[in-house]
């Protein structure tokens, strides 16, 4: 059925991989999915348990072992550590799969909410609002836990679309299982498609009173049964307790991020502004022949407010960061799509079925080749902390494996400097012991601590570095 689609979708997909792959390719990464990338390839090296990943040997947040997440999406990543080694790449292959299965599973859902309909071909659209979102393109060019979690959101919505026309309490049960998956891959925030069926009886109507509550309660049956079962056994009890108590509601309470509740809903406006203008767009220059359906208004106004049910949670507690409603984004790009697929579709079954069909399919393949193109050109440089990485790159000639070094005391919480000895060299700061046999501090600087050290001469360009003198 995508057949005659084939160029835009080469389009799309091309768009998608030209706004992360050139970054994927380069080295360096946001703290956050390096942290992870860590804890990951620890896992994938016997250091550390699936329900105790470990960071380094000093561990995190007071705890030896790390517990800022459920431990899903470490085991995923750590599978891929596996198959494909420590080297630079893995979890860049990593989050391009996150995001190719991502696209499926739009694709998958757009189809199924158009079955039937001529608009069903144009799946490539949902993809393009989706993408131009800043904070979502920036998400995966920096291995957000995030993105797995909106996988397992989108085939939870999906089932439930599914349980419901096919009258199927099967598929309502996978349905739960799907956000189960989701919130044991970044927490609470993935219990969101609970809402799902209050919101697709407020807006469709094809469900009673009594059906949205039975429905409602399965989903939130479902993950809490599993996660009942999981407490039954005491390495999975510790540690989503230490998850949970030692580190939700300690962060909740004790480790605000903004100063506003309603930062994250001023955020996702900003956000929505491309594939809202876009939208916008479309809608002037087909707007004679929009036709407004009351059956489609209400279907994307549907995914619109699954979309919001993902954001305005967020808003309750103090703890807000812009990625943190990735998987609430397709919804809203479904939502959009929706209301002008009817005269795009028509329009874009004419472009290919006509004289434009060559010249679409030409640039949609050189487009494609420019960004394979573009993106190779990127081997070897580094998108962000190009001084540290040198650094790094020349402390782990020298340091051995697996070491412990001192740092200087206000760089304690230079995480990027930690997660990338960690992720290159397996080498732990310490914050305990200032007498290793290593020590880091900033270059050039006077610092008493190193008169017992001698400086080891290396092209660094942000550190220095000293060894104990014999």
């Amino acid at each position: 059925m995508y057949n005659k689609q084939i160029p835009f979708f080469l389009i799309s997909i091309s768009v998608i991989l030209g706004l992360t792959l050139p970054v994927l390719i380069q080295d360096g990464m946001f703290m956050d999915g390096m942290l992870y990338t860590c804890v990951s390839k620890n896992l994938a090296n016997g250091i550390g348990s699936f329900w105790f990943p470990v960071f380094s040997k000093y561990g995190f947040g007071g705890l030896q072992t790390f517990h800022e997440h459920p431990p899903l999406v470490f085991g995923l990543q750590a599978s891929f550590f596996k198959m494909f080694g420590n080297g630079m790449y893995t979890e860049r292959i990593y989050i391009l799969c996150a995001i190719l299965v991502t696209c499926y599973f739009i694709i998958r859902l757009w189809k199924y909410t158009n079955k039937g309909l001529l608009a069903a071909q144009i799946g490539w659209l949902p993809l393009l609002l989706w993408i131009s979102i800043p904070v979502c393109f920036w998400s995966f060019a920096n291995n957000m836990h995030e993105n797995t979690m909106g996988i397992f959101v989108l085939v939870s919505v999906l089932f439930y679309l599914r349980a419901v026309k096919e009258d199927s309490f099967l598929f309502l049960i996978f349905s739960g299982v799907f956000i189960f998956l989701a919130t044991f891959s970044k927490g609470i925030p993935g219990f969101f498609p609970i809402v799902t069926p209050f919101i697709y009886w407020l807006c469709l109507k094809k469900i009673n009173v009594k059906q949205f509550i039975f429905q409602s309660f399965i989903l939130t049956l479902v993950p809490v049964l599993i996660y009942g079962l999981l407490l039954c056994f005491d390495d999975a009890k510790e540690s989503l307790t230490n998850y949970f108590i030692k580190r939700v509601v300690h962060r909740i309470g004790e480790d605000p991020t903004v100063e506003s509740h309603f930062y994250i809903l001023g955020r996702i406006f900003v956000e929505l502004l491309p594939p809202f203008g876009i939208t916008t767009i479309l809608f002037l220059v087909f707007r004679k022949k929009l036709t407004f359906q009351k059956e489609k208004t209400m279907l994307a106004l549907f995914f619109i407010l699954i979309g919001f049910a993902g954001v305005v949670p967020l808003a309750l507690t103090m703890v807000q960061k812009g990625f943190y409603f990735i998987p609430s984004l397709p919804f809203f790009a479904i939502g959009f799509a929706l209301l002008v697929s009817e005269p795009l579709s028509i329009w874009s079954e004419k472009v290919l079925s006509g004289g434009l069909k060559k010249g679409v399919t030409i640039f949609s393949v050189l487009l494609f080749c420019a960004v394979i193109i573009f993106s190779g050109f990127n081997i070897g440089k580094k998108s962000r902390d190009g001084e540290m990485l040198n650094d790094v790159q020349e402390f782990g000639k020298i340091i051995p494996e697996f070491s412990a070094v001192s740092i200087s005391e206000h760089r304690w919480n230079d995480w990027p400097l930690q997660c990338y000895l960690m992720r290159y060299h397996n080498i732990s700061i310490d914050p305990q012991h200032p007498d290793n046999e290593f020590r880091i501090i900033d270059k050039n600087s006077a610092d008493s601590t190193v008169v017992d050290y001698k400086k080891v001469e290396l092209p660094t360009l942000q550190f220095d570095l000293y060894k104990k003198k014999n």
